[in-house]
């Protein structure tokens, strides 16, 4: 019974310390992004955001503040970009921020309304804000033909 009770200590403990590792924050912060673009739902996505967020698109431009990354994904939510999802590849972290690289892939239609699927490498810069809460600061991205 003492031996169960050692195990079942140990492991609640080490479940503590996932809680807040960066590899459950970066999973935690990749199923909120991929949820609020799959709904729709673009105010959520842009508070996930930094309000000084930066994010690239992979056409060579530099998007900054919530009101530029609100438009750019306004235009993927109306285009029908669906079923978005992040294989995290690399976690690299410090202190208050960490970085994931890895690739990304979604669905959508092309000119002819037919299905395409289409995906990438990216990379997003997690960096933790003076409450405590994990906001994306940089968010860069490409996309494979």
């Amino acid at each position: 019974m003492k031996q169960l009770f050692v195990a079942m200590t140990a492991m609640s403990l080490s479940a503590a310390a996932l809680a807040d590792s960066p590899e459950t924050i970066v999973s935690q912060a990749n199923q909120q992004w991929n949820q609020a673009l799959n709904q729709g739902k673009l105010n959520e996505l842009v508070a996930l955001y930094a309000t000084d967020a930066s994010v690239s698109p992979g056409n060579g431009k530099l998007l900054e503040g919530h009101e530029a990354i609100s438009n750019l994904f306004s235009g993927f939510i109306d285009n029908g970009v669906h079923n978005h999802q992040i294989e995290t590849v690399d976690i690299i972290a410090a202190e208050n921020q960490i970085t994931q690289i890895g690739y990304w892939q979604a669905e959508g239609v092309d000119a002819e309304q037919k299905p395409v699927s289409f995906g990438g490498v990216l990379v997003t810069v997690l960096q933790q804000n003076d409450a405590g809460e994990w906001q994306l600061q940089s968010h860069v991205w490409n996309a494979a033909p």
